[in-house]
């Protein structure tokens, strides 16, 4: 299995003090090899970053659907009244920037939309 690791071979550049930082590292965490333990510390922090998008996407996911539970109550109460007040659009409009800057979270919006719906 080791040579399938040698398939590739990359070398990193290091001062003495970040070499130092790794074999204590590596001395707490009870490993010899140096590539192996690198190689495993990398792989876990591109996991760990992909966990953090992913749960991100998902709470803003979960956020945006909040938004649009609450401009349907807004809109249900509205109906039951056969009216819409300035407090329900009040509320719409904030349902709605709130949605607006989850989603520029994620995908940047032009600056002619944010000029145009957000002012400025």
């Amino acid at each position: 299995m080791t040579d399938q690791y040698r398939i590739i071979r990359k070398e990193i550049n290091l001062t003495p003090e970040e070499l130092e930082q790794i074999q204590k590292l590596m001395k707490q965490e009870h490993v010899e090899q140096f590539s192996p333990f690198v190689r495993q510390k990398l792989l876990d922090a591109i996991e760990g970053r992909k966990s953090m998008t992913d749960w991100f996407t998902l709470w803003q996911y979960q956020k945006i659907e909040q938004i649009s539970r609450d401009i349907l109550q807004v809109t249900i109460l509205a109906e039951q009244s056969h009216q819409v007040t300035a407090e329900h659009l009040r509320i719409i409009l904030t349902c709605v920037q709130e949605l607006i800057a989850e989603v520029n979270q994620t995908i940047p919006l032009s600056q002619d939309f944010r000029d145009k719906y957000m002012g400025g």
